[in-house]
C-alpha cells in the first residue's frame, strides 16, 4: 500500500486529490469515532479513493490533534496569513 503524509490534508478542505494517474477523486480523512477529552477527533491511519478504489496508508508526520487544529484555524480565518 502506498503511503501519503497526513500533513497533505492540512488545508481548508481537509482533502487531497488522489495521486493515482488519470484519477480525479478526492481523498478524505476518515474519523475513528473516538475523541480526546477536548472533543478533538482521531482519524484512521489510512484512506481510500472513492473513484478508483486505491488505498493509501497515512504517514503520521503530524498528530491528529495538530491536523484538526490547523484545519479549524484555516476555516475560521479565510485569507489570513498563517502564524509562524
Amino acid at each position: 500500500m502506498t503511503s501519503l503524509p497526513k500533513s497533505a490534508f492540512a488545508n481548508v478542505d481537509a482533502r487531497m486529490r488522489c495521486p493515482t494517474p488519470d484519477c480525479w477523486g478526492d481523498l478524505l480523512l476518515m474519523p475513528t469515532g473516538r475523541t480526546d477529552a477536548e472533543g478533538i477527533p482521531s482519524f484512521q491511519p489510512f484512506t481510500a479513493c472513492p473513484l478508483c478504489g486505491t488505498a493509501f496508508e497515512l504517514e503520521q508526520d503530524m498528530s491528529d490533534r495538530d491536523l484538526f487544529l490547523r484545519v479549524s484555524w484555516l476555516r475560521a480565518n479565510p485569507g489570513a496569513e498563517e502564524p509562524a
